[in-house]
């Protein structure tokens, strides 16, 4: 699943997780502009891995955030279902 932000999405997703630096560009990246992890990552210059690692914890924490508003069930209430 492709997950695309806007840019104040994107800001008040980051202000939540407490995005820093390269991981918040990797993910801003990936998020709002349609980068694939990899393209972002060599922009940015971290490793892809580290791209994919801030890319999953952005997606995480939205998932949490559409949980916390009634959205969908958390990730571990549907975990073994």
């Amino acid at each position: 699943m492709s997950t695309t932000l806007t840019e104040p999405q994107f800001a008040a997703l980051g202000q939540l997780l407490r995005l820093r630096g390269d991981s918040m560009e990797v993910a801003r990246l990936v998020l709002v502009e349609g980068l694939a992890a990899a393209d972002a990552a060599h922009r940015v210059g971290i490793t892809s891995n580290g791209a994919h690692k801030a890319v999953a914890r952005c997606n995480a924490g939205l998932a949490l955030a559409r949980a916390a508003v009634g959205a969908t069930a958390a990730p571990e209430a549907t975990a073994g279902k």
